[in-house]
């Protein structure tokens, strides 16, 4: 019981801090939730939980918010989707 309030807490708290764009929130709260998973079974503890979640939510947003899509060439010469860092 105590890691699904943590995983909660961890999911409110990502979404408060989510970007404005759909991208940057679903970044954000991918990022919240697998941190807090991580830091639950780490430390096996809510606080554990909760600092992971907060650390993943914030690694999640910068992550979305300094990348964009652009076109890549791969070593075949084959062009694709991908994304580039600003």
């Amino acid at each position: 019981m105590k890691n699904l309030t943590a995983v909660a807490l961890a999911g409110l708290l990502a979404f408060s801090v989510a970007g404005c764009t759909q991208r940057e929130t679903n970044s954000t709260l991918i990022g919240g939730g697998i941190g807090a998973a991580v830091g639950g079974l780490a430390s096996k503890s809510v606080g554990g939980a909760v600092v992971g979640g907060a650390l993943g939510a914030g690694a999640g947003y910068l992550v979305a918010k300094h990348s964009y899509r652009c076109w890549k060439t791969n070593s075949r010469g084959q062009r694709y989707k991908g994304w580039c860092s600003k």
